[in-house]
């Protein structure tokens, strides 16, 4: 197997933004550097809702240093870029004004809405045993990644509102992987696994 053919776009794609949110992070919650880091988080925030790459000031923080493998070859974005896109832009959204990390390593996608539910139990006081938030089964049945990405901005929003943290190169591999049609199933499989289980939330449960 040659070393080209041993790369996984997927790992390529969360330590890419793993070290892109790590490096705005620490920029924003630095004394020196917290300007710098909030007019990263503001481009981000204004590229959101755009075509990716129409957004000029977006581009150092989105492309520069992207693995060759993520780079799209035609005239539509690759599925690493869609993905590196999706997840920097809702971390943009979620460490708004806030004081804290909001990119935290372990805590799954839904291990973070399970405990936006059991830290505002009165919000959802009305929810059967077993049943979902009708945001998240939204977002987990949406049948598009336009779809899906309209939902996550809602449930970040609503997790930055708690101040709760996600894994965001973790959440970006399971993007990159939900428009795999061979591998979004698993990948849905996966949010319901981390929503329902009791140890999904590991060292970060205080939050």
């Amino acid at each position: 197997m040659s070393e080209e053919e041993a790369i996984d776009p997927k790992n390529s794609v969360a330590k890419f933004v793993h070290a892109r949110v790590n490096s705005i992070q620490n920029d924003y919650l630095s004394v020196t550097n917290k300007s710098r880091g909030a007019r990263k988080l503001a481009t981000l925030r204004h590229a959101s809702t755009m075509p990716i790459g129409s957004n000029m000031d977006a581009w150092p923080l989105e492309f520069e240093g992207l693995p060759l493998e993520l780079v799209g070859k035609g005239p539509d974005p690759s599925p690493g870029e869609n993905a590196v896109h999706a997840a920097l832009t809702l971390y943009a959204l979620h460490q708004q004004g806030q004081s804290r990390p909001m990119h935290a390593n372990g805590r799954g996608f839904g291990g973070a809405v399970r405990q936006l539910v059991l830290q505002e139990k009165e919000r959802y006081s009305n929810l059967e045993v077993g049943e979902m938030p009708r945001r998240f089964r939204a977002f987990i049945t949406a049948e598009s990644m336009e779809e899906t990405l309209h939902y996550a901005r809602q449930i970040v929003q609503q997790l930055r509102g708690a101040a709760i943290s996600l894994d965001y190169a973790k959440f970006a591999a399971q993007l990159y992987d939900l428009q795999n049609p061979y591998r979004a199933n698993k990948i849905r499989l996966a949010w319901g696994r981390e929503y329902a289980s009791a140890n999904v939330f590991g060292s970060d449960e205080s939050n």
